[in-house]
């Protein structure tokens, strides 16, 4: 089941996993740099085919930015509303480029979402 293999993951990369209804699995992050440095957040994770496709992009909790589902250039669009896996939740529409040239497994993922977070 793909919510194991990501919930195993996690665990092995030192977080501890939420689970959540409809395939998604949250862990708290502190935010490494950026604007947010240091805030700590909960993501969540839509892993319902993972490892062989990547979450669609992150779901962030408490709300960091502004509401803007545009199309338009990170960080400023893309970010929406969804009321998944909670309404305390906003989704970042950030798709994983390339995935398929990747190892497909937690710790490229988590690699990935810390470069959301790299600016000011």
């Amino acid at each position: 089941m793909a919510a194991d293999t990501a919930v195993k993951e996690l665990r092995e990369l030192k977080y501890e996993p939420i689970l959540y209804p409809n395939g998604f699995v949250g862990f708290k992050y502190t935010i490494p740099h950026g604007r947010f440095r240091n805030q700590e957040v909960e993501i969540a994770l839509e892993v319902k085919q993972f490892p062989d496709i990547p979450p669609p992009g992150p779901y962030i909790k408490p709300f960091l930015l502004p509401i803007k589902p545009e199309h338009g250039a990170h960080p400023d669009y893309g970010i929406h509303i969804r009321n998944k896996p909670t309404a305390e939740f906003q989704y970042w529409s950030r798709p994983f480029p390339e995935w398929d040239k990747t190892d497909k497994n937690m710790q490229v993922y988590l690699a990935f979402l810390r470069t959301l977070f790299d600016f000011e």
